[in-house]
Parts: structure tokens; sequence; C-alpha cells
């Protein structure tokens, strides 16, 4: 814990660089934190703050800038932020009157996040498993294929084609549907379907084959990989200046694990900087937390450099959150 006024030096110093985006001189921190002491003051407490690996400077006669650790001290002892009028009332309206499928509301929800925090975004959607299957559908496609639709409690909306050993008709096809849809609704996505042998052997062959191939078809869906939208994507190039720091981010966007590692999987909000991201040499800070929806949840979040308005990225983070879980638990109810 840093004395009182070598942390609010570095507070001072912290929230203009951020701002700026420069070294911050001596007399920058002094105007900005209306500190009682001398520009000369603050120099000896900034080349204590750099010996203990807070800020370091760039140049001889530059101001200093913040290191991640300073980040970290910052976030860490940063009070609660309010949003901004605007903002706040952004997320109210569009909370207030959306009412999308789930993975379409999630990627609006992407584009929302980014558009109030000048950053790019991501929200990840809940798992599918566990998922409780609210509805079936089955469409005839051809003679031996069929489309199967799933929609789950959570408001997830599921395409699955499937494809028969053996040709079907319509009625087969619809014989086979009001089995395996007596067997699953109400059902978590993802379990066994208990379809009895006395049931499968009082049927036909060719139904009996559409039954089991619907089956398989609904493990498919349920195994299906996690829903990733990422929104502000356009926003790299004004975020970040180093272009190289701008495709090593695209490249990290583009892969789906190294984005679940990134984002938040405890409960609750989390703030990653720097070396504590599994990414190596990338100026890079994530804001992120997780939702509930039923008996899973996903994540939202926003990245940007170490140099992010982290009071605002915070606020919008937690506050989009909320919403998007209080729109879930009501669209299920």
């Amino acid at each position: 814990m840093l004395e009182d006024r070598r942390s609010e030096i570095l507070r001072a110093l912290v929230e203009e660089h951020i701002r700026s985006g420069e070294p911050v001189s001596s007399r920058a921190i002094v105007d900005r934190a209306h500190l009682p002491v001398s520009s000369a003051t603050v120099r000896n407490d900034l080349a204590a703050l750099e010996a203990e690996g807070f800020v370091i400077q760039p140049h001889t006669s530059a101001g200093r800038v913040p290191t991640a650790a300073a980040y970290r001290y910052y976030v860490d002892h940063l009070g609660p932020g309010r949003l901004r009028s605007a903002a706040q009332a952004k997320i109210n309206s569009f909370f207030g009157e959306v009412h999308l499928e789930l993975s379409k509301l999630l990627k609006e929800t992407s584009d929302l996040l980014a558009e109030v925090t000048d950053l790019p975004s991501v929200v990840v959607a809940p798992a599918l498993r566990g998922d409780r299957v609210r509805d079936l559908h089955s469409v005839q496609v051809t003679a031996d294929q069929m489309l199967l639709i799933v929609v789950t409690d959570g408001g997830r909306v599921l395409q699955q084609r499937a494809r028969v050993r053996v040709p079907i008709t319509a009625s087969e096809l619809e014989a086979a549907h009001r089995v395996v849809s007596a067997a699953v609704v109400g059902s978590d996505l993802g379990a066994t379907p208990i379809i009895s042998d006395e049931v499968l052997g009082g049927l036909d062959e060719r139904t009996r084959e559409a039954v089991l191939t619907m089956n398989d078809g609904l493990h498919l869906a349920a195994a299906a990989g996690t829903e990733i939208f990422i929104g502000g994507t356009q926003r790299l190039t004004s975020v970040w200046e180093d272009l190289s720091a701008v495709q090593r981010i695209l490249e990290v966007l583009a892969r789906e694990a190294e984005v679940m590692k990134i984002l938040a999987v405890a409960s609750g909000t989390s703030i990653q900087i720097g070396a504590e991201l599994p990414l190596q040499d990338v100026d890079l800070a994530v804001v992120s937390k997780t939702y509930e929806a039923g008996a899973s949840g996903g994540s939202v979040g926003v990245i940007g450099p170490m140099r992010m308005n982290y009071k605002r990225a915070i606020s919008a983070v937690e506050e989009v959150s909320r919403e998007l879980e209080d729109r879930i638990s009501s669209e299920k109810d």
C-alpha cells in the first residue's frame, strides 16, 4: 500500500495518461490532483514510484507513463463509478425495447457494449448442455433428410440437419417426431432421450430409423461449440495505434479457445491487465463479467489497451451484464 500522497500522485498520473496518451509531467499531476505541494516534491515521489516499478520515463526530461503494475494498483483502489447519463439511457432503451431470439440478442448486445465503451466487445453465450428443451420441430427437406429445430428454455433456437439411412415419408417423420418430442421436451438438451425398447419395437423400420436419426441430431446440436459474438472490431485501429498490435488482437479474436481464455470464468467482475492475460507481448487489458442464464451462464467483456478508461469500461460491463441477465430471465418466465 502506497502512502496517501504517492497513491494520489499515481492515480492522477494514470488518469491523465488515459486521457492524453502522452507522458505526464509533474506540473500536470499537481494541476490534476490539486496537490498542495510543489512540482519538485512530485518529481521526488515519481522517482520513488519509478524505483518501485509503478512508472517509467521514456526518455530524459520526458514525463512518466504508468506500468502494468500502476494500472493494477489503480484498478484495485478504484472507487465505484457511474455511467454517463447518455450511455445509461442507451442501455435502458435497448433492453427495454429489444425482443429477440437469444443468439440475435447476444449479437446486438455486443454491438451495444462496443458503442457505449468505444472498445471492441465480446459476448459469450451460455453453454448449450443443461438448457431445457421447450419445443421440438422437424421439417422434411428431402426423402432422406430432415431439419430439426430445437427451442430451449434459455431462448436458444438451434437448427440441425440430419440424414436417415433409408428414405421416409412425411407420415413416418411425423410419427417419429411424436415419439422423440414426448421424450425430450422438458428434458435437458444433450440428455439421452428415454425411449423404451417396447416403444421402438412397436415402430416400423423406417420410423424407427427416423427416431434414432433425430436422437443423433439432438446430440450434435447439444455438442455445438459455444457461440461468441464480437462487436466493434472496426474500432481496433483507433484503440491501438500500433498496427502490429491490431494484427495480434485480430488473430486472438479469430480463435474461439483464446477468446474463452481471456474472459471471466469465475462469477463476478474480472479485470485482467498485461501479463495477467494468457498472451505474450500484447498491450492488452480485459474487463469482463459473467451472467447467469438458467442452469448455465455466459460472459460479457471489453478488450482494449492497458490505457483504457477503466471507470467507463467496468460500469458499462457490469450494467450490460445485469440487464442481459434480467432480460434472459424475463423471457424464460
